[in-house]
């Protein structure tokens, strides 16, 4: 299958010889022009124009939130879609995927505490308070943002609906789960994931070049293990058949949650952007009918730029 992506808004670039003889990118591009099944062309990346944005005295009542992170995780960037779309400000850490010494902010927690030694991402910090795994944080946030009036009591229960939740939880054990062996299908693949720990503030040239080679050669080889794991034999049909679910559940709807996303447009909104500007984005958009709802969502939620411009060097 030919790629049908145009990439846009390159960087800078650099071409290494893959394991087959072939070429990658070095530095994938963040905003890629797809064709797609849906219908038309869509342009990934572009800025919001119809958001969701709180009063900022709402906004003012939120405590200091800070991600640490990877950033091609699902689960990082399905709190962090949450934490965009209603334009709550937040600061990223990354995570060595190597030395992981930034968990010692788990580390350093009394016995006892729910997130001691919690060594996965994403951790968040939420004012001094520390929590760990993502379906936690993300309850926690919900919370926070009801209690300090950015969304209100409707929008608190029909999060919290059942019917939500499941879609929540299926994001979590379905979609991000499938997207692991879809990212590292090839060893090129798997460096153009890992590209992205070129630009980590906190990361020394060693730190970068370690992990870009090193990181990369080890999640391709445990492609075939997650595989194994979950009983998967066709990552990309695997994936195109847990996508077709989502397009399904949505029905004629524009969003899950109707005229406006709901948690669970949000949660798998994010666990895909986690692949933005990869081959395997370019297969869900060409070879399933994710696009329409997956444009929608982008001008709804905007881009990233919270995480890219609040990282802390630490």
């Amino acid at each position: 299958m030919t790629r049908a992506a145009i990439p846009m808004g390159w960087i800078r670039t650099a071409l290494i010889p893959a394991a087959a003889g072939a070429c990658v990118a070095l530095y994938p591009p963040r905003h890629t022009l797809c064709e797609s099944k849906g219908g038309g062309w869509g342009f990934f990346g572009k800025r919001s124009i119809a958001s969701h944005a709180p009063e900022a005295s709402s906004i003012a009542k939120m405590p200091a939130i800070k991600m640490y992170q990877y950033e091609i995780c699902p689960f990082c960037n399905k709190v962090k879609a949450v934490l965009d779309y209603h334009k709550i400000p937040y600061s990223t850490v990354e995570v060595n995927p190597l030395t992981k010494k930034e968990f010692k902010v788990t580390k350093e927690l009394p016995e006892g505490h729910p997130a001691h030694g919690y060594r996965r991402v994403p951790i968040a910090a939420f004012g001094e308070e520390i929590v760990g795994d993502s379906p936690v944080i993300l309850a926690k946030l919900v919370d926070e943002m009801a209690t300090a009036g950015v969304i209100n009591k409707q929008t608190h229960a029909e999060w919290k609906d059942p019917k939500v939740a499941d879609w929540v939880k299926w994001c979590d054990s379905k979609l991000a789960v499938l997207l692991f062996p879809n990212l590292t299908r090839t060893y090129g693949d798997s460096y153009q994931a890992f590209g992205y720990v070129m630009d980590a503030p906190n990361f020394t040239m060693v730190d970068k070049m370690s992990n870009l080679m090193a990181g990369s050669l080890a999640m391709w080889l445990a492609q075939g293990k997650i595989k194994k794991k979950y009983a998967i034999e066709d990552e990309r049909e695997a994936l195109k058949e847990c996508i077709g679910d989502w397009v399904k559940g949505l029905g004629e709807k524009s969003f899950m949650g109707g005229d406006q996303p709901n948690l669970a447009d949000l949660a798998v909104f994010g666990t895909m952007r986690a692949v933005e500007g990869s081959p395997t984005q370019a297969f869900v958009m060409m070879e399933t009918e994710l696009a329409p709802w997956y444009e929608r969502m982008m001008l709804q939620v905007g881009d990233r730029s919270n995480a890219r411009t609040a990282r802390l060097a630490e």
